[in-house]
């Protein structure tokens, strides 16, 4: 039993550093062993149950094992409910199936300019990474995004930042763009430009942790100040908090305001 609750405690722990991809394979891996431990005591233990013995063995003792057996097989079973449900969601993210996946986005290059419009699905970063690779010229990431997956705009942020470019913002930026924002070496916007931030949200304490910590991290990277990272997570996830330009610049997510 310790094993069953062992194996989906593994399962369900996740980072902002997994991606849906490598959570499928994590998922898939737990449901073959909870499977194949389930079906190997279910077995053994019926067949104890079972087994014919001179050994004095009463009646109630055989079907009380037979009752355990049993026991074993239902708590299986209701481990392994979630999983195809649980794949089916995570397929959906990996090939922006999913809700963010299906507003739609656009990755393209200006000049030495790279583009990313719309929302942040796990897609764009395959092509991001596509575009920097190919056009070794481009010096400044243009970002006009409502916000999207967290664990893209982690990622965006760490491209962008490895990269050495700078980040612009010309009119809005919000919730996961902010963190591929806070990526750039020179961080810019134009007068009027918006920028949303709000705490993380998730479907459990573990995903809103991990999150929190990664994110918290990220600010703290970017020398960005105590008070203004305690107002981002006190910010709830289903709203946002848009300073102004003022504020931006004092607390150094914005280094330069351009026309």
């Amino acid at each position: 039993m310790l094993v069953y609750f062992a194996v989906t405690l593994w399962v369900t722990q996740w980072s902002l550093q997994d991606t849906p991809v490598s959570r499928m394979a994590q998922g898939a891996t737990g449901f073959l062993l909870i499977g194949t431990v389930a079906i190997w005591q279910l077995v053994g233990m019926w067949r104890a149950s079972t087994r014919e013995r001179n050994d004095g063995r009463r009646w109630i003792t055989r079907w009380l094992a037979r009752a355990v057996s049993a026991l074993v097989g239902v708590t299986g079973f209701l481990l392994l409910m979630p999983f195809p449900g649980g794949m089916m969601s995570l397929y959906r993210d990996a090939t922006d199936q999913d809700w963010v996946g299906l507003q739609g986005h656009i990755v393209s290059i200006d000049d030495t300019n790279l583009r990313i419009t719309g929302y942040l699905a796990w897609g764009v970063l395959g092509e991001v990474s596509r575009a920097l690779t190919a056009n070794s010229d481009i010096r400044t990431v243009v970002l006009n995004s409502p916000g999207g997956h967290v664990g893209v705009g982690t990622r965006l942020y760490d491209e962008i930042r490895s990269r050495g470019l700078d980040t612009y913002a010309a009119e809005f930026c919000a919730s996961a763009c902010t963190l591929a924002f806070l990526g750039g070496t020179r961080r810019i916007v134009r007068p009027g430009a918006k920028l949303g931030f709000h705490a993380v949200g998730g479907e459990s304490a573990n995903s809103i942790g991990a999150g929190t910590d990664k994110i918290r991290s990220l600010f703290q990277a970017a020398d960005i100040p105590e008070p203004f990272i305690q107002r981002v997570f006190a910010t709830p996830s289903n709203s946002a908090w848009y300073p102004d330009q003022k504020e931006l610049i004092g607390a150094h997510v914005v280094t330069d305001v351009v026309r």
